[in-house]
């Protein structure tokens, strides 16, 4: 029930979440102000929500996870909820600001819970299943916000706050989850930014920086080939449809396979495919195929690389997961405006081409990563 009842709650979460993004010419309009002007509101949401996560990890470490993961969703549902109540564009950013916050509180807390509930042999499935519903709600948003505006205005977007509500209602019911191990102090915080979790963001954030830089360009890639609309938003859509895949997949077949063999393995494969979608032609069903192929097994390894650095810190799951989840996207979002750049400067293939040398010291790192249990050379030691 609990895995379940975070995973709706996840859903709800990113659902919430992605509204902004697809509102910003109507909030433009509202406010009065430019894009640049009204991209703040974004920068701070994500600010708060992604960079934060790892210090909301060490929040949820020492207090009630149940009551940060029910506050979270809350937060970011009130938050996303007003954006046409509010008359000062000031007023807004901090608000979004505290939405962000509740964010970072709930992924950190949430996939902690999902973790620690979850017997180590079906922690990985779990952990994609929570993950998975999280692509879910990010898909929704914005077809939801669309289409509540169009009908009711900005402001009618506060009567979907209820959403959240019932869930975190529901999840303050259930009994505690007991810790697998004591808080963490800040000594053990600075403990996780070294050793096998460390090259775990470190591989997460490589390969994190590959695949977002190559699918937030491919828009414009193919526009620049004289690609159809239709196609492009073909396949952007099959490749979030096949990284929800990956997500899911991946993690259980970790439970299976082994942690670290699974994680090796998807950037192994990776680079192979990764090369081979800026040296096929795009435009064809071949291309969508390998598209599909590439987003599954990139986004595999996300929650095998939570799971396992929740083995390797089992004091302080929630640190180590605001660590491997958000801290990492924003991380390594935060380098896509100089790449952008590049990218007019140099063209799209120089600068894909040289990002996909990055899966290689990624994969060098996630070889590095040392098993819970296992010997100075990574194998499995007997019981």
């Amino acid at each position: 029930m609990l895995p379940l009842l975070l995973a709706w709650l996840h859903t709800v979460n990113d659902l919430f979440s992605n509204f902004l993004t697809p509102l910003l010419p109507k909030l433009m309009a509202h406010f009065g102000v430019g894009l640049g002007t009204v991209g703040l509101l974004v920068s701070v949401y994500s600010l708060t929500g992604s960079l934060l996560q790892p210090f909301a990890g060490l929040i949820a470490d020492r207090l009630d996870r149940r009551l940060l993961a029910a506050l979270g969703p809350v937060l970011v549902a009130l938050g996303m909820g007003s954006l046409g109540l509010w008359p000062r564009f000031e007023v807004l950013l901090l608000v979004l600001g505290l939405a962000g916050l509740g964010s970072a509180l709930f992924h950190a807390s949430g996939a902690s819970l999902v973790g620690e509930f979850a017997p180590r042999e079906r922690r990985g499935f779990w952990l994609s299943f929570f993950g998975s519903a999280g692509y879910l709600g990010l898909s929704l948003g914005p077809v939801v916000a669309l289409f509540t505006v169009s009908t009711f205005g900005l402001k009618g977007l506060f009567w979907l706050t209820p959403l959240a509500w019932l869930p975190a209602l529901l999840l303050l019911r259930m009994p505690l989850v007991q810790r697998q191990g004591k808080p963490a102090g800040f000594r053990d915080f600075v403990r996780v930014f070294r050793g096998d979790v460390a090259r775990l963001w470190g591989m997460a954030t490589l390969r994190s920086l590959v695949f977002m830089s190559f699918s937030t360009t491919l828009p414009y890639w193919f526009t620049q080939r004289g690609l159809s609309d239709a196609y492009i938003a073909l396949s952007l859509s099959i490749y979030s449809f096949s990284a929800t895949m990956g997500t899911f997949l991946g993690g259980t077949l970790s439970d299976r396979l082994g942690r670290k063999r699974v994680l090796v393995g998807t950037l192994t494969f990776g680079l192979p495919l990764y090369l081979g979608l800026l040296f096929l032609p795009p435009g064809g069903a071949s291309y969508l195929v390998l598209l599909a192929l590439t987003g599954a097994l990139m986004n595999a390894g996300i929650p095998v690389a939570v799971a396992l650095a929740q083995e390797l810190e089992p004091g302080q799951t929630a640190t180590v997961s605001g660590l491997l989840m958000g801290f990492t996207w924003g991380f390594a979002g935060l380098f896509y405006a100089p790449i952008g750049h590049w990218i007019e400067v140099f063209g799209v293939m120089p600068v894909l081409l040289a990002l996909g040398a990055l899966i290689l010291p990624a994969w060098a790192l996630a070889q590095g990563v040392r098993e819970p249990g296992a010997g100075p050379e990574g194998r499995k030691m007997d019981p």
